[in-house]
């Protein structure tokens, strides 16, 4: 494939891995997830983050990815596997999607499980947070405001969903490794990711689970973050001297007291 060639083909990288991860903004979960529906919502944006970002460390994000030619760390044969592998991610969306339109018509049109969850107004605080910022992260701005019209779609079953993710977790990581020089970039990227959201603890320590499940790296750049704000504070020494030097030092005490470099009292 000639210059042009691998252009184009990088173009046509490019269009199915926005695809793709716009894909994630159109599902929605039934009320049969129940008290499950939040860790399920952050299950779904986990795997967009880790898609986006594999993307992102290619270039693939950018309105005219042809520019990152002289950069690009794939060769031509790399480029139609990868076409290949989102592909076949898109056939899973549309999978999930036609049973999902099956199960529906299956069901009682008065079925309560048919109602569906509204990520934005339905997550409890420390959830929310975490998803607004996910899917900040996996699109931007810009690109929320550009998606496609398409009408959402529910998941009403858990297992459905997770047949899905885990598929989906499977072709990522094969997309990782089809291009192991941008994995030093995915990091660079991980640990930005993870200085947004390391700022709620709570939401930082359930992303962690979910992580651990789906997205080594996240996890690992989680941990280290919390090992490093966890780091004990040096202790304050306090040392009594003096010849008239007695009490507690919960209490009062008379005669010479130093802390750090500071002394008070008289012998």
């Amino acid at each position: 494939m000639e210059p042009a060639g691998l252009a184009v083909g990088v173009l046509a990288l490019a269009g199915l891995f926005n695809n793709a991860v716009q894909c994630f903004e159109y599902i929605q979960l039934g009320r049969g997830f129940g008290s499950k529906f939040q860790t399920c919502q952050l299950r779904l944006d986990c795997a967009q983050l880790r898609l986006s970002r594999w993307g992102r460390s290619l270039g693939l994000d950018v309105a005219q990815p042809q520019q990152t030619l002289p950069d690009f760390p794939g060769s031509p044969e790399e480029v139609k596997l990868a076409e290949g592998l989102l592909g076949q991610i898109l056939d899973l969306f549309e999978i999930a999607e036609f049973r999902s339109s099956q199960f529906k018509k299956r069901a009682s049109p008065d079925d309560d499980t048919l109602a569906t969850y509204d990520s934005q107004t339905d997550l409890e605080p420390t959830f929310g947070f975490i998803h607004r910022v996910m899917r900040k992260l996996a699109i931007d701005t810009q690109k929320q405001a550009t998606l496609k019209e398409k009408t959402k779609w529910a998941l009403y079953e858990e297992n459905a969903l997770g047949r899905l993710i885990e598929d989906i977790t499977k072709h990522v990581e094969d997309l990782i490794n089809l291009f192991p020089t941008a994995k030093p970039r995915q990091q660079e990227l991980c640990k930005a990711e993870v200085s947004e959201i390391e700022v709620h603890e709570a939401g930082a320590r359930v992303l962690r689970e979910i992580a651990a499940q789906q997205d080594k790296l996240l996890e690992t750049m989680l941990m280290k973050s919390g090992n490093n704000s966890a780091q004990p504070q040096p202790a304050i020494s306090a040392v009594f001297s003096g010849s008239n030097n007695k009490g507690v030092q919960l209490a009062s005490n008379s005669g010479t007291y130093t802390m750090g470099n500071m002394t008070f009292g008289k012998d």
